[in-house]
């Protein structure tokens, strides 16, 4: 009895570790600086658009949230054209709890693009820094906003960069416990 108690003690201390896996999607606005662009142009700038939508799975304890999704992405830059290709993110946040309604997650992070690609794409990466909020909308189901600002290298072109902005949309299930 006297080893029982004290294991039992640590076992209700223990911090409950969730993952959660569900549908994601997104859009926001992009911004692409590049030089030497096919060889014909130097230091060019173009914006516009994109759209994404993939799977994302979410491991959330108490005040520890990390979260990784793969997406496929569509870019739309007007005029020079199209882009689709697939895009990663990886993020490590801290859940701010508001009660049993919602969870306030801030964090930094890691954005990945990779071919296969309808162009010439290297790929690209770089920082991103997103902020959610994840609801609860049963025992076993959230609902998530999740905002972010990224800046890293784009594939194409010497020295290019992009900065893109958006906001995703997503529904996860609780799947397991770690």
């Amino acid at each position: 009895m006297l080893l029982c108690v004290p294991l039992r003690a640590l076992a209700e201390e223990r911090e409950l570790v969730y993952t959660f896996i569900g549908p994601v999607v997104g859009c926001g606005l992009n911004r692409v600086v590049y030089s030497d662009w096919n060889n014909l142009y130097s230091n060019k700038k173009i914006s516009g658009y994109f759209i994404h939508s993939g799977v994302s799975i979410w491991v959330v304890s108490k005040w520890l949230i990390g979260d990784f999704s793969i997406q496929y992405m569509f870019n739309n830059f007007g005029s020079e054209g199209e882009l689709h290709h697939l895009y990663y993110t990886i993020s490590g946040r801290i859940g701010v709890n508001m009660g049993t309604v919602a969870i306030f997650a801030p964090g930094v992070g890691l954005y990945f693009e990779s071919p296969p690609s309808n162009r010439k794409y290297l790929g690209g990466a770089g920082f991103r820094i997103p902020i959610a909020f994840l609801f609860n909308t049963t025992f076993d189901t959230k609902f998530f906003i999740d905002g972010s600002v990224m800046y890293g290298w784009y594939g194409m072109g010497d020295r290019s960069t992009k900065f893109f902005y958006g906001i995703n949309l997503g529904f996860i299930i609780k799947v397991g416990r770690i």
